[in-house]
């Protein structure tokens, strides 16, 4: 099964005290023993390491040590760049369906999950997804969805 990650789930996953820890685990275990082959835009990395710096109180990282996460990540995520391709298909599907701000990221993710031909995306943020999902879209998965699903 191929997978691509949201930032969501992925900072859930390396945090222990978030509070949406335990739902995002299984999946990264999942990843890390091979039953999922796993993407991640490099988009979602670098927001992955954003949100880790600028967390409140001690969840907060230090830069340093978010980069050495990041690494981490990576050893086990494959990145993928995102295009310009990737950038053109969000902004068109954010002005068709009249969206703004922050929804050009999510929907960054999910045109390079469709251009990955992934199953699925992992997210906390189902809604945000489904509201810019077209044809080729992967499905949605929000935890605590198994980690296997009937495609």
């Amino acid at each position: 099964m191929r997978l691509a990650f949201d930032t969501s789930v992925l900072v859930a996953a390396l945090l222990e005290p978030h509070a949406h820890h335990v739902r995002a685990r299984p999946w990264i275990r999942a990843v890390a023993s091979g039953e999922v082959d796993a993407r991640i835009s490099w988009h979602a990395a670098a927001e992955t390491w954003a949100v880790l710096t600028r967390l409140p109180g001690a969840l907060r990282l230090a830069p340093a040590t978010a980069t050495l996460v990041i690494e981490r990540l990576l050893e086990t995520f494959r990145p993928v760049e995102a295009t310009g391709d990737h950038y053109r298909t969000a902004l068109r599907r954010c002005t068709e369906r009249g969206l703004r701000s922050g929804a050009l990221f999510d929907a960054l993710h999910l045109a390079v999950a469709e251009a990955e031909g992934v199953d699925g995306l992992v997210t906390f943020n189902g809604g945000d997804f489904e509201r810019l999902r077209g044809e080729r879209s992967p499905r949605i998965l929000v935890p605590p969805d198994p980690p296997a699903f009937d495609a």
